[in-house]
């Protein structure tokens, strides 16, 4: 299995395990593994803490036991933003020096969730999601 195939097949399982949390509420679980400050649409979190209270806040307002997660599709950022178009300006994320983002599109009862993922120490971890 080349690099690629081993870091694409890493990020599905972390990304799989994200959406799935977020969808039976573990918002907790989710800041655990993830990199700060993260970004969730156009808002900044320095601390899980923070992040923890804006996303229990959002889950409350949805009805996640009715989303069901199909699929997580993993692709490099540059191949994303070909597939997809650009990430929307509300981010506004500015990853042009960035190396190595991976981008975890998952396909949420027909409706894309994405996570962004960069190198964190020996692994990857989400830095930014959007819907």
């Amino acid at each position: 299995m080349s690099a690629d195939e081993q870091t694409r097949q890493d990020i599905q399982m972390s990304a799989r395990f994200l959406f799935q949390s977020l969808l039976t509420g573990d918002a907790r679980g989710v800041a655990n593994e993830l990199i700060y400050p993260f970004q969730l649409e156009d808002k900044r979190y320095a601390t899980p803490e923070e992040l923890v209270v804006a996303w229990v806040k959002q889950l409350r307002l949805k009805r996640t036991d009715l989303v069901t997660l199909y699929d997580v599709e993993v692709l490099r950022l540059e191949d994303m933003e070909k597939k997809y178009g650009k990430a929307p300006a509300r981010l506004g994320l500015d990853l042009r020096n960035q190396k190595d983002i991976w981008a975890a599109v998952g396909n949420l009862s027909g409706r894309p969730g994405v996570f962004l993922f960069r190198p964190y120490r020996d692994e990857f971890r989400a830095f930014v999601y959007t819907d």
